[in-house]
């Protein structure tokens, strides 16, 4: 029977993008008849490892309650990280695979460290291109010492993999562009909706109905509110729009949720509705209590991160706005396929208008979230990302079956 690790600081029950997305490839791994030993920063109730499904969890000790702040998240990583190096020693087979998920960001090391004591191979799944995403944060200085040291590692660590995957086309332009030499090494794997959505009418929809939004438009934005996401067009456009009978809906969490907030306070918005996030069974009802899904990202970071929030809203067959850099990855994907609209970070007042156009377009919304729906079955789906996890990381049994079977 073969068998993978995967190390990575978010799993299951952390509600965070990547713990959903590597619990569905554990899953999904397990399915298929791999062992997958999991080990995390993620707490639970439980102190002791948990077997399910063919899925064997560890979990390392924190004192450190993690939450949006700097300090906070570092704080854990060094703990998961000193916890993951005891466990690759001890517990990680040479010959067994291995791959990073990039939280934190500088868990590569774990990589490096694992080839350098036991030969192992492992895979470093780069979720952001770090450090720019750092410096792009405003939390690190670009040419610092910390920069250098940051890059050299990133580099160090994508060299002796066996293949470093990112998550769209631009990211591995990006990459390739930085890292000419290791070029053959990059891999692209786009992420996936993290769970089945029928596509149901707003009207029909039963969290929709709880929250009074069967009968006014509305626009979503689900997921996480960080720092490179532009929360401050979204929230402005919701200033400009207070008096139409539009609804904005933020779902989620993180660094700027504070915008919204002091937007509503301070302004007494009553057309913005702030949620928590949601159970992950509730995703198929809020994704779709909607008439347009909203992914933003701030200027000059199009080819650094990818927002995973994208799968879900096409899943959900609902049309896309995106406040995004003309020309991005995301603009191109949307525009191409009709099923979504591009408009530049730091200008409101054009999406708004946007939006307040689209508000009186019912047939124009209804066949941007058709086409996304179909964009998605086409593309995006769980399985084929599976597929290709599966050829990466099983490559060398693959090719084997595939020879004998040939000789066969």
């Amino acid at each position: 029977m073969k068998e993978v690790t995967i190390i990575s600081e978010y799993f299951f029950p952390s509600q965070s993008a990547t713990s959903q997305l590597i619990t569905d490839l554990a899953k999904g791994l397990s399915h298929l008849g791999y062992t997958v030993n999991i080990f995390t920063g993620t707490q639970t109730q439980q102190t002791t490892s948990k077997t399910l499904n063919q899925i064997i969890v560890q979990r390392s000790f924190s004192p450190i309650k993690s939450n949006t702040s700097i300090l906070s998240k570092i704080s854990s990583s060094f703990f998961f990280l000193t916890s993951a190096f005891t466990y690759i020693t001890l517990h990680q087979p040479a010959k067994l695979p291995l791959l990073i998920a990039s939280n934190p960001p500088y868990a590569g090391i774990l990589g490096i460290y694992f080839k350098l004591l036991k030969s192992g191979k492992y895979h470093f799944l780069l979720q952001d291109i770090f450090p720019e995403s750092a410096v792009m944060s405003g939390i690190m200085q670009p040419n610092s010492i910390l920069f250098k040291l940051f890059n050299k590692l990133i580099y160090l660590t994508c060299k002796n993999s066996e293949n470093t995957i990112v998550l769209s086309s631009s990211m591995q332009a990006y990459l390739e562009q930085k890292y000419p030499d290791i070029k053959t090494k990059i891999k692209i794997i786009e992420n996936w909706a993290i769970e089945d959505i029928p596509v149901v009418s707003k009207q029909e929809n039963d969290f929709a109905k709880q929250h009074k939004l069967d009968e006014i438009f509305t626009v979503l934005y689900s997921g996480n509110l960080g720092r490179l996401h532009d929360i401050e067009t979204i929230t402005e456009a919701a200033k400009i729009l207070k008096d139409e009978p539009i609804k904005f809906v933020f779902i989620g969490d993180g660094a700027k949720t504070k915008i919204v907030k002091q937007a509503i306070e301070n302004y007494q918005l009553k057309n913005i509705l702030l949620l928590p996030y949601q159970s992950r069974e509730l995703l198929p009802l809020s994704l779709t209590a909607c008439d347009l899904s909203l992914v933003s990202l701030v200027r000059g970071v199009e080819s650094i991160i990818a927002p995973s929030k994208l799968y879900g809203m096409l899943a959900a067959g609902r049309g896309i706005i995106a406040v995004s850099t003309p020309n991005s990855y995301i603009d191109k994907l949307l525009t191409t396929s009709g099923c979504g609209i591009n408009t530049p970070p730091n200008n409101p007042e054009n999406l708004a208008k946007l939006i307040s156009e689209l508000a009186n377009d019912k047939v124009k919304v209804k066949i941007m979230g058709e086409k996304a729906c179909q964009l998605y079955k086409n593309r995006y789906t769980f399985q084929r990302a599976l597929e290709e996890y599966q050829q990466i990381l099983f490559e060398d049994d693959i090719d084997k079956k595939m020879i004998i079977s040939n000789v066969d």
